[in-house]
């Protein structure tokens, strides 16, 4: 279920990434925005999402993930560092719409912007307090993100030498993910994976991949809230993502993904997630031709209408 949220940004200070007109090269400068809204819906604090002192939030337009910590009169934009007046941060049933009014109309500017002020902002501060430099070249930030990641890639290894955990949600994503790119499965829906999910459940099938997947149900479909949460840090690791909140069903993998990194370690399931796939790709034909089947009965049943209609 959505928890939807405005942050109203005023007048606040971020780094702006913009050209220079003299070299042409794209670089990032301190600058001011007048008036800038983010649109949010609330994740909380998933237990298996690393731990935070405020709540996630995804940004509805973008899909980037951001923590705001809450201090007494304000929150703070996390990674970036900006604080933002609490009044600010507001619920509204209509955010939803005005997102999807964002991602037809204004897209490419929302984005930009967006981006500057959740993330770059973070990696421009580090930069500028090290390097003593008021305009930071685009090729110092994105050598500064590399950085960042690979420093908090070696420290999940150190993690992952002393930690072993049963096979999670977050694993049955990294696999069920890794075979469908070898298989060129560059898209899959998560309403169907968790109809299907139930189905086995039900039928005590893929036990041991789908132990720890917990369906819930709110009296109209079922729903997954750690399978979810997987989905999302795969998001977050720019491996799956969405196209718009309003095909947020359907979930798309970037097509270079290194199938290397999400088989280590869940090798013993690799023939089991094979097989499962395989049985999931015939659930989802068997049930679009039940659907076409339906439709063409449906058609049939409104021309006999029609034809009696005219009699």
């Amino acid at each position: 279920m959505l928890k939807l949220y405005e942050l109203n940004l005023n007048n606040i200070e971020y780094w702006k990434k913009t050209t220079n007109t003299k070299s042409s090269k794209t670089i990032f400068v301190k600058d001011k925005i007048d008036s800038f809204t983010l649109f949010l819906d609330r994740l909380g604090n998933p237990k298996s999402m690393p731990k935070t002192d405020g709540s996630y939030f995804i940004d509805l337009v973008s899909g980037r993930v951001i923590s705001l910590l809450e201090e007494v009169d304000f929150v703070v934009i996390e990674p970036s560092g900006i604080r933002v007046e609490k009044a600010n941060l507001t619920k509204n049933s209509k955010t939803l719409d005005k997102a999807i009014k964002v991602l037809k109309q204004n897209y490419k500017q929302y984005i930009s912007t967006s981006e500057d002020i959740e993330y770059n902002t973070y990696f421009c501060n580090k930069i500028a307090l090290r390097e003593s430099i008021d305009e930071i070249p685009l090729e110092l930030v994105n050598q500064e993100i590399i950085n960042v990641r690979k420093d908090y890639e070696e420290s999940q290894n150190y993690v992952e030498k002393f930690y072993k955990t049963t096979f999670s949600p977050y694993d049955f994503m990294c696999l069920f993910t890794a075979i469908n790119v070898s298989q060129k499965n560059l898209v899959f829906n998560r309403n169907s994976l968790i109809k299907f999910i139930r189905s086995c459940k039900n039928n005590n099938q893929f036990s041991e991949l789908l132990n720890d997947i917990h369906l819930k149900n709110n009296g109209i479909f079922d729903y997954s809230d750690n399978l979810d949460e997987a989905i999302q840090k795969l998001k977050i690791a720019g491996i799956l993502y969405t196209i718009s909140p309003e095909s947020d069903a359907s979930i798309y993998i970037f097509e270079n993904t290194s199938m290397a990194k999400l088989i280590k370690n869940r090798l013993d399931y690799f023939d089991e997630m094979t097989s499962f796939i395989g049985n999931y790709e015939k659930y989802v034909s068997d049930m679009f031709c039940q659907i076409h089947q339906q439709e063409e009965k449906d058609t049939a049943i409104s021309c006999k209408a029609l034809e009696r209609l005219k009699k």
